[in-house]
């Protein structure tokens, strides 16, 4: 592994490969390792290094992650054209790509944690409760994201579970350190989190509430630099002129979240907010089959998300297939949606694009209403409503394919140079539940141009009611 001169301001280097980690090595024969650990404010440097790296990685993530599961369609990129299937290969680029890039992120924090702090003292409390969140994050992501990965470069295998469990001793550890109220409350909604994927309903109430109570608004951002870099990757590949990520039409008016504003303008991505907090107090209620009191916190949910920011965009560039895209999409509001065949149809789903004032939430944003929330006489329509509401608010954040039980596989590469790794583990292979549509399924639809419909081929998150027992989804059981 290399070292290089990472960020344009300072001597920040970075971990560019969690494979043969060798800090001697670098690229700047100017810039040894003790020189870079003797200069003034190293470890500041080092968890700045480390932030471009989140970014990083967070773009490498949602270019893939979104695609596996029924948010967006690949219609028109360079991007993956398999991952719609959805098939996830241990020898796809990308999935090595995105393993590489959360390794990466891992590996830089440990090593600023466990050398760069050592060399340099200087705030070194500020400075450890932040790389421990970056660390613990990491691991988030490979919960949600992976089968697993080693935890240190050319280690034993950690699964998924196991990476939830040190994200969580990090981010306990980074936020008993910690004094600064906005980390301290980053750590508690990552903890929440963490424990609702690992299915620990206990402490994710526990969590949660705690936010709820510090922070009622929570929100946690991670801020790209349209300038210097880098840039937020997936606004290009949802705002491009070129027909690229498509929406399915149902989700068609929570689009494009991260909007176009100019080529030195990059918004900013939603990491952690405190719609999550009572998504899991809704279901932990709906475990203990609480009706009432799931929709209660749906409620208060929805009061959240109506309070976010929405945004005047212009959609003109997004030509919704027409330009060349493999599927032509709805574009204006006069389509009817029916979620399913045979379903109601519904309208408000689809914006009109071809004017520039059309209307986004750049937060948060749903199609479930209070009525409907009020409605809600059985279990199972309340799960139906809380992980619909689930999908719409974590739009474009990543979070989907975790709620669809998908996980990516060890990239063949890692387990050849891993003499760890065993090339016939199950890690190896990819986990798609066998509920899930395949060949396209999940963003299939029918569009009817001249009766102005659109019928959504499978409704998935009635898919995921239907099997809420199975042990890939839907973390808390009864």
């Amino acid at each position: 592994m290399h070292l290089r001169r990472f960020l344009p301001v300072g001597l920040v280097l970075c971990v560019t490969s969690c494979q043969q980690f060798n800090p001697t090595n670098v690229d700047n024969p100017n810039v040894t390792t003790p020189a870079y650990l003797g200069s003034p404010d190293a470890a500041r440097l080092w968890v700045r290094g480390t932030e471009r790296t989140f970014l990083q990685a967070l773009n490498s993530l949602m270019e893939n992650v979104e695609i596996v599961t029924d948010n967006y369609f690949n219609n028109f990129t360079t991007q993956n054209k398999v991952f719609d299937i959805p098939r996830i290969d241990n020898q796809d680029l990308d999935v090595r790509s995105m393993f590489t890039a959360v390794a990466r992120l891992r590996e830089q924090a440990t090593y600023g944690l466990e050398t760069v702090l050592a060399a340099d003292t200087i705030n070194r409390v500020r400075n450890e409760a932040e790389l421990l969140w970056y660390r613990g994050m990491a691991s988030i992501f490979v919960g949600e994201t992976f089968t697993g990965m080693p935890a240190r470069a050319l280690g034993p295998f950690v699964d998924g579970p196991g990476h939830l469990r040190l994200a969580i001793d990090d981010l306990r550890r980074a936020r008993t350190l910690t004094t600064d109220a906005a980390l301290r409350n980053a750590c508690t909604a990552a903890l929440a989190r963490a424990y609702h994927r690992l299915g620990d309903r206990p402490n994710a109430v526990t969590e949660a509430t705690a936010l709820l109570a510090a922070a009622p608004t929570f929100l946690r951002t991670a801020t790209f630099d349209g300038v210097n870099g880098p840039g937020n990757t997936f606004q290009a590949l949802l705002t491009g002129a070129s027909n690229n990520y498509q929406p399915l039409p149902r989700l068609d008016f929570l689009d494009p979240k991260y909007p176009n504003r100019g080529a030195q303008v990059q918004s900013a991505f939603p990491v952690l907010k405190a719609e999550e907090a009572h998504f899991i107090l809704a279901e932990s209620a709906l475990a203990t089959n609480d009706l009432a009191g799931a929709r209660t916190r749906l409620q208060q949910a929805l009061a959240l998300v109506q309070s976010r920011p929405t945004e005047l965009v212009d959609s003109r560039t997004q030509q919704r297939g027409r330009a060349g895209g493999l599927v032509i999409y709805p574009d204006s509001a006069d389509y009817r949606v029916a979620v399913s065949p045979g379903a109601p149809w519904q309208t408000g789903l689809v914006l009109w694009r071809r004017t520039a004032t059309v209307r986004v939430p750049v937060i948060s944003g749903t199609s479930v209403t209070a009525a409907r929330i009020e409605q809600l006489a059985a279990i199972n329509d309340a799960y139906y409503v809380l992980y619909l509401m689930r999908q719409e608010v974590f739009l474009a954040e990543g979070r989907r394919s975790a709620d669809l039980g998908i996980r990516f596989p060890v990239p063949l590469a890692e387990a050849q140079s891993n003499g760890n790794l065993s090339l016939t583990a199950p890690y190896m292979t990819a986990i798609v539940p066998a509920f899930l549509p395949g060949n396209t399924g999940m963003d299939s639809f029918t569009l009817n141009a001249t009766a102005r419909t659109v019928e959504i081929r499978h409704d998935v998150n009635a898919i995921l009611v239907a099997n809420r027992t199975s042990s890939l989804i839907m973390p808390f059981k009864n």
